[in-house]
């Protein structure tokens, strides 16, 4: 499935979720730890329970080692054997997500890890893309976002990016957001469906 859409210069991926198993936050812009202290906070008050001493730092200790999906070393050689760029583009910082690239593997395969902090807006808002877009010296439309929010990919289309959905869980595409121009079950398969896009 496709829209109008080109073969992109560059391709953005998002982290959590997308690419590491882990859940992503999304709301006014703090740090990622800041919101994991107040969400970790509002779950102990809903509970009943104190927040336990060092629990954000375990916390996020955890979010650092865990792995990355099986698909993603796959989609990445590809990108890089035909020599399109890849970045990370995440709501979390940069630092953690280099760290989680190193742990599996993959950073000799990601040109540039860039976070929503050097902008202080949170995707889905534009800047974030855009910020994404310049950085690589790319037009938007020749920029690629991937992920498996489709809350994401809106806010990436909005901003005049192409899009591609990773759907591993066969659900069905929300109808209040903007369609991507690619979907397949696995990020290797959003891969192969955007180097399939008209070069022009």
């Amino acid at each position: 499935m496709s829209l109008l859409g080109h073969r992109p210069c560059a391709v953005a991926f998002d982290v959590n979720e997308t690419l590491f198993d882990l859940l992503a936050a999304a709301g006014d812009h703090v740090t990622f730890p800041a919101l994991a202290t107040a969400a970790l906070a509002e779950v102990a008050w809903a509970a009943g329970c104190p927040v336990p001493p060092d629990a954000t730092t375990g916390l996020l200790e955890a979010f650092a080692e865990l792995p990355a999906h099986r698909d993603v070393p796959v989609a990445f050689r590809r990108l890089r054997d035909v020599g399109i760029p890849i970045v990370a583009l995440t709501n979390g910082a940069a630092p953690v997500t280099s760290g989680l690239l190193d742990r599996a593997g993959l950073t000799s395969l990601v040109s540039r890890v860039l976070s929503v902090d050097a902008v202080g807006h949170w995707k889905p808002r534009p800047e974030p893309y855009r910020y994404a877009a310049s950085e690589l010296g790319v037009a938007p439309e020749r920029l690629a976002m991937v992920a498996v929010h489709p809350w994401d990919l809106h806010g990436a289309a909005a901003a005049g990016l192409v899009t591609g959905w990773a759907n591993r869980t066969g659900r069905a595409y929300p109808s209040i957001f903007r369609r991507p121009h690619i979907e397949a079950p696995t990020l290797d398969g959003v891969v192969e469906g955007l180097l399939g896009l008209p070069a022009s």
